[in-house]
């Protein structure tokens, strides 16, 4: 989704893409927080269902990687290097994803996290909204 940048006072009194900014920047937190505070601004609730989405898919996948990791480090020389090779990625990632979010946020743009809001849409359709 893409839409025109904003700059509406919201309820927190910031403008929209600064408090949208402030979601994105700080996901899960920042998306709770936002979530609850705001009622009228549109673009700051979206941008807070998606750091929502966002830092409780990273948080999941973090953990996952940890119980696959544990498992992986008994392969020798092998194990060590998957073990890299999958931090490496999902660091790499997630921190690409982070940054498109943050910038998308503070130019006041409807954005969606590919994947990962379609997946959690349909797991909390009552917080997509």
């Amino acid at each position: 989704m893409s839409g025109t940048p904003t700059s509406n006072p919201s309820d927190t009194g910031l403008s929209s893409n600064v408090a949208a900014g402030l979601c994105a920047v700080f996901p899960l937190i920042g998306g709770i927080v936002f979530y609850f505070i705001e009622k009228k601004d549109q673009l700051v609730r979206h941008w807070a269902v998606q750091s929502i989405f966002f830092g409780g898919t990273w948080f999941v996948v973090w953990i996952a990687l940890g119980i696959v990791d544990q498992i992986l480090i008994h392969i020798p020389i092998l194990g060590i290097l998957l073990v890299v090779l999958l931090g490496l990625a999902f660091s790499l990632g997630s921190f690409i994803l982070w940054l498109l979010g943050v910038i998308k946020a503070f130019q006041g743009t409807y954005w969606e996290y590919p994947v990962i809001s379609e997946q959690c849409k349909r797991l909390f359709p009552k917080l997509g909204a």
